[in-house]
């Protein structure tokens, strides 16, 4: 006992203070990495479902930019499969799939719509993007409620299941 408490007077109370200094350092480091390891890496081959939690929205159709990344590492871009919606200048680059809703309608419903977490399945690559259908976590399917407000029309190029036939109000 004589024998330690002669140490810790060697020590002092500097000592100690700097050593309690380094201790939460390394801790702090320690918590900061594994911080850092929050974002998911997401498998968006085509046939795989993968989250997307919302972090903006561009127009109508997407893309949806979401926080996960894809296994490259590449933050995930959807597209909303099987509908087209005007840009957000307004434009409708296929006039024969161009809806009365202008393009800030179109962003406006789908930023409402597309909140928090979403639920995605992925129909494969569209230049950057994921082309894929998603539900918000009320079973929402995002194509099909764009097409009910009339803020987008069907594409039929790619919904050629039809799964989206039946989201088109009567009177469109």
């Amino acid at each position: 006992m004589e024998k330690m408490g002669g140490r810790l007077g060697r020590i002092g109370l500097g000592g100690i203070a700097i050593g309690l200094i380094i201790l939460a350092a390394m801790l702090f480091i320690l918590v900061s990495a594994l911080g850092d390891t929050g974002t998911a890496a997401v498998d968006t081959s085509a046939g795989r479902q993968f989250p997307c939690s919302v972090q903006s929205v561009y127009d109508g159709d997407g893309p949806i930019n979401c926080t996960e990344v894809d296994l490259e590492g590449k933050q995930v871009r959807v597209r909303l499969r099987g509908i087209e919606a005007r840009e957000v200048d307004n434009a409708c680059r296929y006039p024969d799939l161009c809806p009365e809703a202008s393009g800030e309608a179109a962003k406006a419903e789908l930023t409402r719509l597309a909140v928090g977490r979403l639920e995605c399945t992925s129909y494969g690559p569209s230049y950057s993007n994921v082309n894929a259908s998603c539900r918000t976590a009320t079973g929402t399917d995002l194509s099909c409620e764009m097409l009910r407000t009339g803020t987008a029309v069907r594409w039929p190029e790619y919904d050629p299941e039809g799964r989206l036939v039946s989201c088109i109000p009567p009177n469109r």
